[in-house]
Order: C-alpha cells, then structure tokens, then sequence
C-alpha cells in the first residue's frame, strides 16, 4: 500500500539539530578572547566624552594676585618712633625703585606703580562687618541693638587698619602668577628693610638728649627745680622703654634698666629731694642776692594753692556722687519689693521688677568703678600737689642752725649733675642696643597671614561630566562585545566555508 505526503512537508516542520543551538561557554570565551577590543572601544568612547566636554569648557586668565599681611608694629596709627603710617607706605616709588634696582624682575618701576595697590583688609573681619553693616541697614533693627553694633563696628575698623591686602594686576604688569607672587613678597620686604633703615622703627622715647648742667650765675633755688625736672624726664623715659618687647632682658654695661630706675630712685632720695627741700627752706638767705626768687615763690605757692582748692572739690564731688549713687540703688530696691508685695501673685510685673533691679545694679557697679578709679586718681594727684606745696612752704630756718646754705647747695651741686649726666648717657646706650636689636630683626614689622593667592583665573567644565563618562564607558563596552561578537561570528563562518 502506498503511502500519501504533502509536498510541503519539509518547510511546515523544520527539523532543528544539535548545531542549531546558542552555547553560551562559546559565546563568552569569544568575547574573553577579544577582551581587547573591548576595552580598546569602551575607553576611546571615554576618551570622545572627554574630549567632548573639553571642547565646551571655559577658561579664564589669572586676574591679580593678592598677599595678606599682618602689621606688628602699628599702635594709634604709628609707626614705632611716632611717624604716621599709611598703606600706600608698602608701594610708595622708593620701595619700587628699591625693587626694581635689585635686578629680579624685568618690569619697569611706572609699570609696577599702576599695577600695584594696597588696602585695610581682613577676611574674618569682613564678614562680621557685613553681618553688623546688615543690622544697621534693616529698618527693625531695635535702637538697643543698632547703637551696640554701631560700637561694635568702630572697633572692627580700628582693629582691621592692623591688616594689609596688597594686590597686583597681572595684566598691567605683564607677569606671570608666579612672578606675581614673587614680586609683592619682595616689594613687602624691601619695604620692611627700608623703615628700618630710616629709623621708622626706632623707638619713640622722649628723653633729655641734652647733659644737665647749671648755668653761671643761675639761682640754686632754680637750679635744684631743673634738676627735678630732669630727672623726672630719665624716670619716664626709662618707663617708657621698659614697656618695649624685648628690652626687659637687655643687658647694658653689666646694666639692666632695673639697675638704672634704682639709681634714680636713690638719686631723687638722697641728694636731689633733700638738697630741693633745703634750698626752699632757706629761701630768704638765697633771695638776698635775687629778690625775684621770692616774686617766683609766691606767685607759684598762689597757683599751688589754687589747684589743691579744685582738687579737693573735684574729690568732693565725687564722693557725693558715689554716695547718691548708693541712695538711689537702696530707693529702687525698696520701692521694687513693695511693688512685689501689693502685687501679689502678678508674675509678669514681678519680672519686669527683677529685670529693673538687675539692670540698676549692674549699671550702678560700672558707674561705682568708673567714679572710683576718678576719685583715686585725683586724690594721688592732690596729695603729689600737697607734697610740693610743703617743700614750697619750707622749714623754720632756726632749723639748720647758721648753716650756710648756698655753700651748702653749690658743693652738693656737681655731684647731682654728674649723676644726673651719668644716668642719661646710660639711658642713651640701652637706647642705642635696643634700636640695634630691632634693625637685626626685620619680622617685628609684619608677619604674613598666608602665602600670595591667585585672584581671577578659572577652568570650568561642563555639567555632569561625570556621569556622561561613565555612561560612555558602559556604551563603548557594549559596542565593543557587538563588535568581538560579530568578528567571531565573521570568523566561525570563513572557517566553515573553507572546511
């Protein structure tokens, strides 16, 4: 018996054999095999988006390069020997020439003139002045609160003046960020060198520069007071120095200042004070030859006088002010607690009370102190005042007997100018070592706050660059495995037409 087919037996059911099948172990030995290439395609992607966002960046040249310094020496405004300072000092033309003749840099000394410029400035400073500049400008700001951040902006102008920014265009100068840099740390320590060449940094010590010395035919009487004088003037001067930095381990001669204020001391003790008191004392005798001494006498014991009467109401006054002081504080507390106790239970009214109470006392504790420290000062003055009217008034003259007082006072005399003169000359060369001690270091001028910092110069990406080269990455592996996968299929298919 035959058997029947349809013809189109063989295309409705294909027959799929073994070789039909995807095997996976091939698939990825392939790609292993041309690892290569895809790593080769995955990083020139990356390379294109690189380049891409390189392409669209924006960039910009240095502008200007800043150096901050802080000023060590400044005190009201002054340099150390009572010039005063002003910013434009650090760029001034002989700083510039100085620069510019030391050969380090090939710009002319106009050119760095116009392109350098100093000012007051601090960064740290800045902001609070913005902060309080923002207070004062809002129109909410309560008067308690704008009148304490007007004070407290004056103190941060006065402490800002102890810092300098000095900048330098770039473009004007024609430099480099590096040669900037280097330019205004020299112009910086030119002038450091400078001040301290002309004696900017010296310090400022009023003192007899003068030797003490009697003139002929002088009255003693004025001599002794010349003496006092003088030595008052060593007394402040050694003061003065002894407040300098440094000057408190200075040794001198074998001298320290210590040893010379002594001296002082023990001069104004033992010859001067008495001998002044002595001639005074003997007032009359020594008026016989000069009968102005006593027109002298009395017209300054008048003015003595006068000054000892407002010293004592001066004194008074503030007494009575301490003690109304002391009555109104006492006032307010009562008339507060019997406020509390017809109030009762008020909470609020209580408060406010305590608030008051508070607020008197601290307010009155400042004004006790500030009214203290007045009355003891000018008590110290009224007893300095007392103290001389006494010397003016004298003794009995019965008291040294017939001593002769103007031989006395003449002996006496060359011994107080030679001490006196002694001491000054002794002043003068602690003086002298002390300026030399601050000519070997010029760091007591300036420290810098930070190295010179580039202003201006920029380069600035695209956004997400990041991102768009990762995913650059991830679509060139993926390219690349299409590629190794179609080269390996390029290859399986040569092979087999050659089999």
């Amino acid at each position: 018996m035959n058997q029947q087919y349809p013809a189109n037996s063989a295309v409705s059911t294909p027959v799929v054999g073994p070789d039909d099948e995807i095997n996976l172990t091939d698939l990825f030995r392939n790609i292993w095999r041309q690892r290569g290439l895809v790593i080769g395609v995955a990083l020139f992607v990356g390379l294109a988006v690189v380049a891409f966002h390189f392409s669209k960046a924006s960039f910009s040249v240095s502008q200007q390069v800043e150096y901050p310094i802080a000023l060590t020496f400044l005190s009201g405004g002054k340099y150390p020997n009572g010039t005063v300072f002003s910013p434009r000092d650090v760029i001034a033309p002989a700083v510039i020439n100085a620069l510019v003749a030391q050969g380090k840099i090939g710009v002319s000394a106009d050119t760095l003139v116009n392109a350098l410029n100093v000012s007051y400035s601090n960064s740290l400073y800045q902001e609070s002045e913005d902060k309080l500049n923002a207070l004062l400008a809002n129109a909410k700001t309560p008067q308690e609160i704008r009148a304490a951040a007007d004070t407290a902006l004056t103190e941060l102008h006065d402490k800002s003046h102890g810092f300098l920014t000095l900048s330098l265009n770039l473009q004007k100068a024609g430099l480099t960020a590096a040669q900037g840099a280097e330019v205004l740390t020299d112009a910086v320590d030119t002038w450091a060198q400078l001040s301290i060449e002309r004696g900017l940094t010296n310090v400022d010590i009023d003192r007899p520069l003068v030797a003490f010395s009697a003139a002929e035919g002088m009255n003693l009487i004025d001599v002794y007071d010349g003496a006092t004088t003088y030595l008052e003037a060593l007394r402040s001067a050694v003061g003065k120095l002894s407040k300098m930095p440094g000057s408190g381990s200075m040794v001198v001669d074998g001298r320290t200042l210590n040893d010379i204020r002594r001296q002082l001391v023990m001069l104004e003790g033992s010859d001067i004070g008495p001998l002044r008191e002595f001639a005074y004392s003997n007032s009359s005798e020594l008026a016989a030859k000069d009968p102005a001494i006593m027109v002298r006498l009395f017209s300054r014991q008048r003015l003595l006088r006068l000054e000892h009467e407002r010293l004592t109401k001066l004194v008074a006054s503030y007494d009575s002010a301490l003690n109304q002081l002391s009555s109104t504080s006492t006032q307010v507390l009562n008339k507060t607690a019997g406020s509390n106790e017809s109030s009762g239970a008020q909470f609020d009214q209580s408060f406010l009370d305590s608030l008051l109470v508070l607020g008197n006392k601290l307010g009155g504790v400042e004004m006790r102190q500030d009214l203290f420290k007045r009355r003891t000062a000018a008590t110290e003055e009224l007893l300095e005042l007392e103290k001389e009217i006494a010397i003016l008034a004298g003794s009995d003259d019965k008291t040294y007997g017939n001593l002769d007082s103007q031989s006395i006072l003449k002996a006496a005399l060359e011994g107080v100018e030679t001490s006196l003169n002694t001491i000054q000359q002794q002043l003068d060369n602690f003086i002298g070592a002390y300026r030399e001690q601050t000519l070997q270091s010029g760091g007591q001028l300036f420290v810098a706050d930070a190295a010179p910092v580039v202003r201006g110069g920029s380069f600035q990406m695209g956004r997400k660059m990041g991102l768009h080269l990762a995913l650059g990455i991830i679509l060139g592996g993926m390219l690349g495995v299409m590629l190794a996968l179609m080269r390996a299929a390029m290859i399986s298919s040569r092979n087999n037409n050659r089999s």
